[in-house]
């Protein structure tokens, strides 16, 4: 597989199976990964991988805390986008109706629409996460090196036939999180990333989101 068919190929995968992937494998993916670049070679990643019983852990106290309905008794660490431009949010409410519908719920079916909430807060089954974290305090250029290491572990877990997933979700509440881990107070979880196996013949691992046309994004000047 080329660089071009990885990109292509790679999707967000929201159903798992429960199958670990053996440790060597992860390690070899994340290992490969921190060539990523960085600006000014800062390297400003942490990267914690997560599974077996301490994610059970964590699975679990998640859901616990959503059922209370309080998705704000803890705040995030970096705190997640509410606001858009109206072309933005117009492809984020797209993403939402689009996963609704091929599982068909209803806009009115509250309890089903909590369910699929739940299972975001079961990291989508997914046997491992790998939890990004940053210093306190870190230059905001670090989002940007956050963002290349984790699509470098994505386009690598293709590589591997596994699935990957950006989970805003896994990060909501971090006390959780540092509770079952070792990651310190002075690190800032800012993202979580679901990878296992795809369970092929998922509704949602069928889904794919729709990409804007060339025009809308790239511009040509002066090139032959």
């Amino acid at each position: 597989m080329d660089v071009k068919e990885a990109v292509v190929a790679r999707k967000s995968i929201r159903a798992f199976s429960p199958k670990p992937v053996p440790k060597n494998v992860l390690a070899e993916i994340m290992e490969t990964a921190l060539w990523a670049p960085s600006w000014g070679n800062t390297q400003p990643w942490k990267l914690t991988l997560v599974g077996g019983e301490t994610l059970e852990k964590i699975r679990e106290a998640y859901v616990e805390r959503f059922a209370t309905g309080e998705l704000s008794i803890t705040t995030p660490d970096y705190p997640m986008p509410t606001e858009f431009g109206p072309i933005q949010k117009a492809r984020y409410q797209g993403l939402g109706r689009g996963l609704f519908q091929v599982l068909g719920i209803a806009r009115e079916d509250i309890e089903k629409r909590n369910e699929y909430y739940r299972d975001m807060m079961r990291c989508l089954g997914a046997p491992h996460v790998i939890y990004l974290h940053l210093d306190r305090g870190f230059n905001p250029y670090a989002l940007m090196d956050a963002g290349i290491i984790l699509q470098t572990i994505a386009l690598l877990a293709v590589e591997q036939d596994l699935g990957t997933c950006f989970l805003a979700q896994s990060v909501r509440y971090p006390d959780i999180v540092r509770e079952h881990t070792d990651i310190p107070d002075d690190q800032l979880l800012v993202m979580g990333m679901a990878i296992g196996y795809p369970t092929e013949d998922h509704p949602l691992n069928l889904f794919r989101s729709e990409r804007g046309k060339p025009e809308e994004f790239l511009s040509y000047l002066d090139v032959s």
